[in-house]
């Protein structure tokens, strides 16, 4: 996988929980994304919104494959802390976030969508 003139790449939540569950059939697919951009030089991007989401989502039963074990949870969530570039959620992108609703229809469980792009507008990264 190439990805030519990318510099950062924000980490969507689904890509870590596959990322980190052996038992999701996106596994390998994931790792080998993450694996990639590394080898390339790309900065690997998150937002306490995916860390918080990730833990959700890995805590809860049976949502994709086996559920990992507490520890091994929250050791993932130190790991991504250490070794990918947290962009905080401020005022701008609260900001840039009402701008978004207020021009695009979105609503309900879109807005946690949405204040992703509006945390990647934010920040000038381009690719998720």
């Amino acid at each position: 996988m190439t990805m030519q003139g990318v510099k950062h790449l924000f980490v969507d939540t689904n890509i870590l929980i596959f990322a980190t569950n052996s038992a999701s059939p996106w596994h390998q697919v994931a790792m080998d994304a993450l694996q990639a951009a590394r080898r390339q030089g790309v900065e690997l991007v998150v937002s306490p919104q995916i860390l918080r989401e990730y833990l959700a989502a890995a805590t809860r039963p049976g949502s994709a494959g086996e559920t990992l074990p507490l520890d091994a949870i929250l050791a993932n969530v130190r790991t991504f802390q250490a070794n990918f570039r947290l962009v905080e959620e401020n005022a701008l992108v609260s900001a840039r976030l009402v701008d978004l609703v207020s021009q695009v229809a979105v609503g309900g469980k879109q807005i946690h969508d949405a204040n992703i792009v509006a945390t990647m507008q934010t920040y000038g990264l381009p690719t998720c």
